[in-house]
Formats: C-alpha cells, sequence, structure tokens
C-alpha cells in the first residue's frame, strides 16, 4: 500500500480502517446499485427508527477522549447522514464513490471518510485538531472549527488537516476527474471487533471494485493503543 497512516493521537480504543483503492472511475451509481442501497436503507426511514444508542454514545465519546463535544452542526458525520436521509425520504445520490461512503456509513453506523488521494497525498496522519485551525467543507464555503477534533491531515508539506469523522474538507474531495482514492473508517476496539472490521472493509473494497472498477486495492486495521 502506498497510502501511510501514522496516529499522532493519545493512547486510546480507536481503531481505523484503511483503504486504497487506484484506478477508480467516478461516475453515477448503476441502478442495480441505486435499487441495492435503497432497499439497505428504507427501514432508516421509517418515523419509528432510532439511531442506535450504543453507536451514537460510543463514537461521541472516542471523540470527546480528545477534547472535543461532538453535537449540533459538529455530530459525527454518520449521525448527520442518518438524520439527512431520514428528513429527506430518501438516499442522497451523488456519484458511485461518495454514494459507496454514505452506503456503508449508513449502515454500520459509523463515520467514513474518503480523500482524492492526488489532492490530498499519500503521506497522511492522525492528529488533534489546533486551537485556531479550520477547514471549508462544502462548495458554499462554510467552515469547520477543528480545535480538539480528531483529524486527519497531510504528515508533510503544509501538513494541513483534510477531514475528520465529522465533515471532510473540499479541497481533497471526489469528484470526476479522481483515480485513486483513500477511504478511512472510524471506529474503537469497544464497538467493532478486529474481525467484524475486516469483513466491513472487505465489503467495501468488493463495492469499489463492482461499482468504480478499481485496479488496484489494499487494506489495512490500525489501532490507536498505548
Amino acid at each position: 500500500m502506498k497510502t501511510s497512516l501514522i496516529i499522532s493521537l493519545p493512547p486510546s480504543s480507536l481503531r481505523i480502517g484503511l483503504i486504497e483503492a487506484c484506478g477508480v472511475t467516478v461516475k453515477p451509481s448503476s441502478t442495480e446499485y441505486r435499487e441495492r442501497i435503497n432497499s439497505a436503507v428504507r427501514e432508516f426511514v421509517e418515523p419509528d427508527c432510532i439511531y442506535p444508542d450504543h453507536m451514537q454514545k460510543g463514537i461521541r465519546s472516542l471523540l470527546k477522549t480528545f477534547g472535543f463535544h461532538p453535537s449540533g452542526r459538529s455530530r459525527p458525520a454518520s449521525e448527520f447522514l442518518f438524520k439527512d436521509l431520514q428528513n429527506r425520504g430518501s438516499f442522497n445520490f451523488i456519484n458511485n464513490v461518495v454514494d459507496i461512503n454514505n452506503h456503508i456509513s449508513l449502515v454500520s453506523h459509523l463515520p467514513v471518510s474518503t480523500f482524492d488521494l492526488d489532492k490530498s497525498g499519500y503521506e497522511l496522519c492522525l492528529r488533534v485538531g489546533l486551537d485556531d485551525e479550520s477547514y471549508v467543507f462544502n462548495r458554499e464555503g462554510q467552515t469547520l472549527a477543528l480545535k480538539k477534533l480528531m483529524v486527519v491531515a497531510r504528515q508533510g508539506g503544509d501538513h494541513a488537516a483534510i477531514g475528520s469523522p465529522v465533515k471532510d474538507s473540499q479541497a481533497s474531495k471526489v469528484f470526476e476527474e479522481t483515480r485513486n482514492v483513500a477511504v478511512i473508517i472510524y471506529s474503537s476496539g469497544n464497538l467493532t471487533p478486529e474481525n467484524e472490521m475486516q469483513l466491513l472493509l472487505e465489503r467495501y473494497m468488493l463495492l469499489l471494485k463492482k461499482e468504480t472498477g478499481a485496479e488496484k486495492l489494499e487494506s489495512a486495521i490500525l489501532n490507536a493503543v498505548p
């Protein structure tokens, strides 16, 4: 795997699933995959469907470990996707790579980030956001304050933060020209045993291969143990 991810964080229960996919083709999701997603998330649209309490508490507790307070607009991305799905009443299709990201995040209840590796660089790290740090996360120019938030950042160059379990930076998002991507699944040993994370990574890679034509796929599991 060409992508490296160094964990520069205090010891914690953090467990990361990392995927590198090269040679992807970004395009609208196939009709077959759209139907598969709609079937998978149908139960979440029901008014009486509630976000799993142990997953919400588990991910929020993990982020609080580093001093961040996830709530409101700064809640984990997996919670935001669930709420957005219920508000819309249907899945928000964007492109095949992003749709896989959001599909897996919804069914696993885990935050997921996807980066264009040719924009982000292949040398990355996980660190705590600085007090005055922020980045733009959408085309409208809205910003996310990164103070005390666990962030993915470039390990070299400008060391800029490019993503997090809350929202990812607009600077390294996936668009039609993207050919190589990195995927990060955020969890903890308390929520996702290593064998379950491996199965989730394998499921994700199968989708990338089938839906994007990825030519090369590799994965790894990283733990922030003492």
